[in-house]
């Protein structure tokens, strides 16, 4: 069995404090959930100096209607984010996704925040979260500052150090399919998934948005297919028109004819499930 190394153990109570470790530390990880730094510490060759546990930050925690949207504490549990009745009805994709994230007592332990700040191509929450236009409150040397998510997951080196605080949904998108696809392997991990999400009017779909994680890049928005559901009745959606479509989205991406496969079922299987919704 793995044993851990020596390092300095910390548990700040608020953001602040944090950042001042942060910058403080030689070497330092952040600690979150634990399901992802934990397995990283017992195989690490460049081991921290210091661990920054988050657990103790009350800021940093919790689901709350923002009377202009919704707002998601860094350190909200998985399996919160997927119980949640507010998320379920204003960000279902979200719901949906949160509770496909490996098994019951993971989803007691993981968090929002370690999954997206992360930054791994392969983990559920990101696309589900682009999917639904969120932003995220991110705090770093420069202060806080709110940033869209897609623009989070793009930082790299000295811009990537800093603590998620929160994410903010402000746009309803209660209309959301999440579609994921594993190997079996020791740990559950979304080889292909298709996150959805939209609104419903009388005249069709209202702000849609197509997302997929191919673990391989980062997420991509299927601008082609977006496109297609805009503004249309889904009973005049044809599945495989849909799936020519993410073909066109998702065409150059070097992507292998194993995932494609599964993401055109997953878009033909859509169509379906809206037609039979009668959205």
């Amino acid at each position: 069995m793995a044993i851990l190394k020596d390092f300095q153990y910390h548990a700040p109570e608020s953001v602040d404090e944090a950042l001042d470790l942060l910058r403080r530390s030689g070497k330092p990880v952040l600690l979150a959930g634990g399901t992802f730094v934990l397995n990283t510490l017992k195989k690490a060759v460049a081991y921290p100096t210091d661990v920054i546990a988050l657990r103790k930050i009350k800021a940093l925690q919790g689901i709350a209607d923002t009377g202009e949207g919704i707002s998601i504490g860094a350190m909200t549990l998985l399996s919160d984010i997927a119980s949640s009745p507010l998320i379920r009805e204003r960000a279902s994709v979200l719901a949906r996704a949160a509770a496909c994230v490996a098994t019951t007592p993971l989803r007691h332990m993981g968090t929002i925040g370690g999954n997206v700040a992360s930054r791994f191509f392969w983990v559920d929450l990101p696309a589900a979260l682009v999917a639904v236009g969120a932003k995220v409150e991110w705090a770093a040397g420069s202060g806080k500052k709110v940033l869209d998510i897609e623009k989070f997951l793009a930082l790299k080196g000295p811009d990537a150090k800093g603590i998620l605080v929160r994410f903010l949904i402000a746009e309803k998108h209660p209309v959301g399919e999440y579609f994921r696809h594993t190997q079996a392997m020791e740990v559950d991990l979304p080889l292909a998934a298709l996150a959805f999400a939209a609104r419903k009017q009388a005249d069709g779909l209202k702000d849609v948005r197509l997302v997929v994680n191919t673990a391989l890049s980062p997420v991509v928005r299927l601008k082609s297919v977006e496109s297609l559901f805009e503004n249309t009745k889904t009973s005049r959606l044809k599945e495989k028109e849909a799936a020519a479509a993410l073909r066109r989205d998702l065409e150059g991406g070097k992507l292998d004819d194993y995932r494609l496969q599964c993401l055109c079922g997953d878009m033909e299987a859509l169509v379906e499930r809206l037609k039979r919704a009668k959205t």
